[in-house]
């Protein structure tokens, strides 16, 4: 083996690892049956690759649907939630589910107290706020379940598109790069092949 493919391999199992280990809380192919809900559908998530890949097309949709469903007044419902989205948008499951972990015990009030307040002002935009110094409508504002869900909602799409879309132009350039250095070394040692093949042609005693 070459000096360039034994650098290949070591690159490319170094990387297998660390995904490996920051993938092992999440839902693969080989836990999913140890999942509370999704243990039921279980088989049918193994047949469908498109979920368990990390390709950019699979990734990118994970990202935005992620950061949405995370932000979103849904905890408790939000992984077998995460499935079907991957379902519907042929993204990657794993991805889905680990933004999941933001919104948590410690996290998820303030994060729905911050959808609110921003979900308020999204609509005083649109001239549709309530007048905060009105604190009877205020008070029945809060008390309308369906509003607040509705006002919380709309901030979490808001907040979700637009993390989603730095992380997802950080997932690109990163997968770009990585990309890029497989096929440097692929290229390297393509001509180093070329070369040996080369040497040992010239070296080689023809026949007058």
């Amino acid at each position: 083996m070459t000096v360039e493919e034994s650098e290949l391999n070591q690159t490319m199992w170094r990387r297998i690892r660390r995904v490996k280990k920051w993938l092992r809380p999440l839902p693969r192919r080989t836990n999913i049956h140890s999942y509370p809900i999704l243990r039921f559908f279980a088989e049918a998530a193994r047949k469908r690759t498109y979920i368990w890949s990390f390709r950019v097309e699979n990734a990118v949709p994970a990202i935005y649907a992620g950061s949405i469903l995370t932000l979103m007044p849904l905890y408790g419902i939000q992984i077998p939630s995460a499935f079907l989205l991957a379902l519907l948008l042929r993204a990657n499951l794993p991805i889905l589910v680990g933004l999941q972990v933001v919104s948590n015990p410690l996290t998820i009030l303030p994060i729905w107290f911050a959808d609110y307040q921003i979900g308020q002002m999204i609509l005083s935009v649109i001239g549709l706020r309530v007048d905060p110094l009105n604190r009877e409508e205020v008070r029945l504002l809060l008390d309308n379940l369906a509003a607040t869900f509705s006002v919380t909602s709309l901030a979490a799409i808001v907040m979700g598109i637009f993390f989603g879309l730095i992380a997802s132009f950080t997932y690109r350039i990163v997968a770009n790069r990585t990309a890029a250095s497989y096929a440097l070394l692929r290229h390297k040692i393509t001509l180093h092949k070329l070369k040996t093949q080369s040497l040992l042609y010239k070296e080689c005693p023809t026949n007058d």
